[in-house]
C-alpha cells in the first residue's frame, strides 16, 4: 500500500483511499469555505469548475477523523455568485452607465456552493490490516481549504463495496452521468432485508414518469424471491404491460418469479355474499331501472332484494356462486308476491302500486326483462360465479390476495397483478364499485396479516395501488357512508397497523393533496416527480422534506415533456447514501438499455433482448410475435423497443 502524509503523520492508503484521492482521475471542483457546519458545507468553487454544471452534482471530500479518514458525500443544492464591487453603492452608478466594471465584473466574481451532507463513511484499517468502510456521521465541522471532488462511479463502488450484492441502479445522480445506487430491501430479516415493513409513496403529475419508475421499482423488489408483490391496477396498464418502458412481465419471469394476472372482468370472483350482490346492483343502476330513485328507498330495496335472493337460493338449495339461470325472474316474482316487502320500500299506497306495476311490466315484457338482465343483473351476478355466463372460470378474490402472503417462507413468492379496470363490463367507469372491491382486498390483507402475526409469522409483502388519488380521499366526514369514504378509512387504519405484520403499501398518485394526511404521515420512502410546486401540494412537500435548499432544487425540475428527462427527489431508506435522511436527487434511466447495462442480471438481459428482437447474452431466442414478447400488440412492442421512459 502506498503511503501518504496527513497532518504530520504517515497513513496507510488502501484501495478505497487510493480511488478517492486519485489526483489523476479526481475532478476537483472547489475547497471547503466558510461558514460550514456538520450538515451544510460551504464550497468555494475553483475557477476551472465555474463553467460546469454544479447544482445537483454529487461531491465528496476526505477529512482526518479520529486517527483515520472520513469521506463526506452530498449533493450541491445551491450555487451563489458574489462580487463585492457590484455590491458597493459607489460603483453601481458606473455599472448603470457602462453596464460593467472594467477588470472587475466577472473577474472578481466569487462562486460558492452549498453542500448538503447525505452520507459519511469512516475509512479505517482493521486488526488484520484490511481496509474497511463503515457508516458514520460528521462529528465536527470541516476545516477550510479541504479539497472537494466530483463523485465518480468508481468512488461509489469503492465506498459501497459491502453492499455490492444488494445494489440496484434505477437512474443517475441529478445532472450527471454517475449512477445512483439504491438498495430497496425486502421486509423480512436476513440477507437484503430491512427487518420491518415500510410504506412507499410515488408522486408526480401526469407525464412525470411515475409509471416508468413504478415498473423499475417492481423489478428491483422482484430480486427478493421471498417477498410477495400484489399490484392493484385500476386502469389495466401494468396488468397488460401497456405503455411501460420495457416488457415488465417477461423481466419478472426472467428473475425467477411466478407472475399471475387476474382480470375483474373475467377471472375474479367476489366472496359469497348476497348482501354485497344486492348492494352492487344499486351501484349498477338496477333499482333505478325499476323506478326506485330516492336513495333512502334504494337502501331499503337493497335489504328487500337481499332477503328475496336468499329465499330463492334456499328454496332451490343453491348458492350464489352457482346461481340458477332464472334467479332474476324468481327474485322479482318473490318481491312482487310479498306485500310486506313492497310496503317496506314504499309506505304510500300509490307509490307501492306503481312499483308493483313496474315489476309486472318487467316480468311480462321480454325486451325489458332482457335489458335488465344483460345490462345490470348478469354483469353483477357474474362477479360472484364460479363459472360465469360467458363460461369463464373465476378465482375467489380472497384466494388471490392471500396467495401472495400465505406461501411458505422458504418458497419463491408469487407476483400478482390484479386488473380491476372492469374493461368489458358495465362497471368499468364506476369508481364506487372499484372502491368496494379495494375495501374487500384491504380487509383480506388485514385479517390474514393479523392471523399470521398471532401465529408468530410475519408477512413479507408489498401491495401497490396505482392511481391512488382516485380512491383515497384527503379527508372524510364521519357521516359519509360512501364506498370511497369507507375505503379511505380502511386504508388509514391499514397503514397504521399492517407494518407490524410485515405488510407495506405503495401508493402511486398524481397529487399529494389527494391522500389523507394520516397516510402521508406513515409513508417512509417517497419519490417526488415533477409538478408538486403549487398551493397545498407545495405546503405538504415542505412539511415532508423540511430543508429549504432541497426544496429549491426540487422546484428547479424542468417539465419532462420538454427535455425527455425524468427527475425525482427521493426521501427515506432508498439508498445507502441517504442514511442521514436528506433527500437524494435522481434522473431516472430513460432507456431500458441503460438500466440493463447498469444491472447486468438475467432478467435485465432477457427484457432487453426481447425489446431489441435479439436473444441476449446466453439467453434462448425469443419468438418473434409481440404477445410472446410480453406485449398485447405489435405497436406496444415497437414502442418498448424505443424504450421511452414514460
Amino acid at each position: 500500500m502506498p503511503l501518504t502524509m496527513d497532518n504530520n503523520r504517515v497513513t496507510t492508503r488502501g484501495r478505497v483511499l487510493s480511488v478517492l484521492l486519485d489526483e489523476m482521475r479526481a475532478a476537483q471542483i472547489g475547497v471547503v469555505g466558510s461558514p460550514s457546519d456538520t450538515t451544510e458545507i460551504t464550497i468555494d468553487i475553483l475557477e476551472a469548475a465555474e463553467a460546469g454544471r454544479i447544482r445537483g452534482q454529487m461531491v465528496y471530500l476526505v477529512l482526518p477523523h479520529d486517527n483515520c479518514r472520513i469521506a463526506i458525500l452530498g449533493q450541491v443544492s445551491r450555487v451563489e455568485t458574489q462580487n463585492r464591487w457590484h455590491e458597493d453603492m459607489a460603483f453601481r452608478g458606473i455599472i448603470k452607465r457602462q453596464g460593467a466594471l472594467p477588470h472587475l465584473s466577472g473577474r472578481a466574481d466569487v462562486r460558492t456552493a452549498t453542500l448538503t451532507v447525505q452520507a459519511a463513511f469512516t475509512i479505517d484499517v482493521d486488526e488484520s490490516g484490511e481496509e474497511f468502510c463503515a457508516e458514520d456521521m460528521l462529528g465536527t465541522s470541516p476545516g477550510t481549504g479541504a479539497k472537494v471532488y466530483a463523485v465518480r462511479d468508481e468512488v461509489l463502488q469503492a465506498l459501497l463495496e459491502k453492499y455490492k450484492n444488494e445494489l440496484v441502479y434505477l437512474g443517475r445522480v441529478f445532472g450527471t452521468q454517475v449512477r445512483m445506487p439504491f438498495t430497496l430491501r425486502h421486509f423480512g430479516k436476513g440477507v437484503g432485508g430491512a427487518g420491518e415493513a415500510y410504506h412507499i409513496g410515488v408522486f408526480g403529475k401526469t407525464g412525470s414518469g411515475k409509471s416508468g419508475l413504478a415498473a423499475y421499482l417492481l423489478l428491483a423488489y422482484a430480486r427478493h424471491r421471498n417477498m410477495g408483490l400484489l399490484f392493484i391496477d385500476p386502469q389495466g396498464q401494468f396488468s397488460s404491460d401497456r405503455d411501460l418502458p420495457f416488457p415488465l412481465h417477461l423481466s419478472l419471469r426472467a428473475a425467477g418469479r411466478d407472475v399471475q394476472v387476474y382480470k375483474l372482468a373475467s377471472q375474479v370472483r367476489l366472496r359469497e355474499d348476497a348482501n354485497q350482490f344486492a348492494e352492487l346492483l344499486r351501484k349498477a343502476g338496477f333499482y333505478r331501472f325499476l323506478g326506485i330513485k330516492n336513495p333512502d328507498n334504494q337502501e331499503i330495496a337493497v335489504e328487500v332484494l337481499y332477503a328475496a335472493v336468499r329465499k330463492v337460493l334456499t328454496d332451490r338449495k343453491a348458492k350464489i356462486d352457482a346461481a340458477p339461470g332464472n334467479l332474476l325472474r324468481e327474485t322479482l316474482q318473490t318481491i312482487l308476491d310479498d306485500s310486506k316487502a313492497l310496503e317496506r320500500i314504499y309506505t304510500g299506497k300509490e307509490r307501492r302500486e306503481q312499483l308493483a306495476d313496474r315489476l309486472r311490466g318487467v316480468l311480462t315484457d321480454e325486451g325489458e326483462y332482457q335489458e335488465l338482465q344483460e345490462k345490470t343483473w348478469q354483469p353483477a351476478l357474474d362477479l360472484f360465479q364460479k363459472v360465469d355466463s360467458k363460461g369463464n372460470e373465476r378465482t375467489a378474490l380472497w384466494n388471490i390476495v392471500t396467495s401472495v402472503i400465505n406461501a411458505n417462507e422458504q418458497e419463491t413468492q408469487p407476483i400478482v397483478f390484479l386488473d380491476i379496470s372492469g374493461e368489458g363490463t358495465a362497471f368499468k367507469d364506476d369508481e364506487e364499485i372499484k372502491a368496494m372491491l379495494l375495501k374487500e382486498i384491504a380487509v383480506a390483507l388485514d385479517k390474514e396479516g393479523g392471523r399470521a402475526f398471532e401465529n408468530g409469522r410475519r408477512l413479507n409483502c408489498l401491495v401497490a395501488l396505482d392511481e391512488a388519488h382516485r380512491y383515497v380521499r384527503a379527508y372524510t366526514r364521519g357521516d359519509d357512508m360512501s364506498e370511497m369514504a369507507q375505503l379511505t378509512k380502511k386504508f388509514v387504519d391499514a397503514v397504521r397497523t399492517t407494518r407490524k405484520y410485515g405488510l407495506g403499501y405503495m401508493f402511486i398518485t398524481q397529487t399529494l393533496a389527494s391522500l389523507h394526511r394520516e397516510i402521508i404521515g406513515q409513508l417512509r420512502l417517497n419519490a417526488f416527480g415533477y409538478g408538486l410546486t403549487m398551493g397545498s401540494e407545495l405546503a405538504q412537500l415542505e412539511e415532508i422534506v423540511g430543508d429549504p435548499e432541497a426544496l429549491s432544487l426540487y422546484k428547479s425540475f424542468v417539465d419532462p415533456q420538454s427535455r425527455r428527462e425524468y427527475p425525482f427527489m427521493f426521501t427515506g431508506p432508498a439508498s445507502p447514501l441517504s442514511f442521514t435522511g436528506m433527500p437524494l436527487f435522481v434522473q431516472m434511466f430513460t432507456r431500458f438499455s441503460d438500466f440493463a447495462e447498469a444491472n447486468p442480471t438475467a432478467a435485465a438481459r432477457t427484457a432487453l433482448s426481447v425489446a431489441e428482437g435479439g436473444n441476449g447474452s446466453g439467453i434462448s431466442p425469443v419468438p418473434v410475435t409481440a404477445p410472446a414478447r410480453g406485449f398485447a400488440t405489435e405497436e406496444a412492442f415497437q414502442k418498448a423497443r424505443n424504450a421511452d421512459f414514460d
